[in-house]
């Protein structure tokens, strides 16, 4: 484990030494963090490729009861052109290529992308470095906007599949027309959204971001 060291060279073990002498608030809040990003992440990231692959399907058919579908020509050249990243990148291909699909449609800016792609790496560290994650000095913790970007990012992807996807090919004009999008939720991020609220509830950075939030959001309201 690499450490920060002092002026003579020894290291300094700040955040185990927190861990030792502290009451244990910061390290559940790490684990609760840790735990809160990596069980969005999984749901969105099974979203997005289940969502781009079944849309682009050559076909389908129903085996042993379950709906199986057949790889498009499309998504595996997408794949193949788009699957690969940079080096130190994660390495699921059809991931990338389904967010890049959805990247092309404006579903995503390409802020977003990025963060996506800084998330998909936290959440492998979560998976296989978290004693680091909570006890390293060089690695950076697990933060509260982590957290909710992933949430948000996710709730993004589902308003605008909803929105130009489902809703299009079921809904009248004037129905489309009459819908509040920013209101609309999957019963996932519905159920995601619950359980990071009563996870967080009395959490110092929680309260914190939320009052932001707030702020904005009235700022908002008077300008308009």
């Amino acid at each position: 484990m690499e450490q920060k060291h002092n002026k003579d060279n020894s290291p300094e073990f700040e955040r185990l030494k927190a861990i030792i002498d502290g009451d244990g608030s910061a390290l559940r809040q790490q684990f609760i963090y840790s735990g809160l990003l990596l069980t969005i992440f999984e749901r969105f990231k099974d979203y997005v490729e289940r969502r781009v692959d079944e849309f682009l399907a050559l076909r389908f058919e129903v085996k042993d009861g379950e709906l199986i579908f057949t790889r498009s020509e499309e998504f595996k050249a997408l794949i193949r052109e788009k699957g690969k990243g940079d080096p130190g990148q994660h390495g699921n291909k059809v991931f990338r290529a389904a967010l890049h699909w959805l990247h092309g449609l404006d579903a995503i800016n390409q802020s977003e992308f990025d963060h996506v792609e800084r998330l998909y790496m936290l959440r492998n560290d979560i998976g296989h470095e978290l004693f680091r994650l909570v006890a390293d000095d060089t690695k950076a913790p697990i933060r509260i906007i982590d957290v909710v970007m992933t949430l948000a990012i996710y709730v993004k992807v589902v308003r605008w599949w909803i929105k130009e996807i489902d809703a299009a090919t079921t809904m009248s004009r004037k129905e489309h027309e009459n819908v509040d999008w920013d209101e609309v939720d999957s019963s996932d991020t519905a159920f995601l959204r619950l359980i990071l609220k009563k996870s967080l509830a009395g959490d110092a950075d929680w309260e914190d971001l939320q009052r932001a939030m707030q702020e904005i959001a009235d700022d908002e309201f008077a300008k308009r």
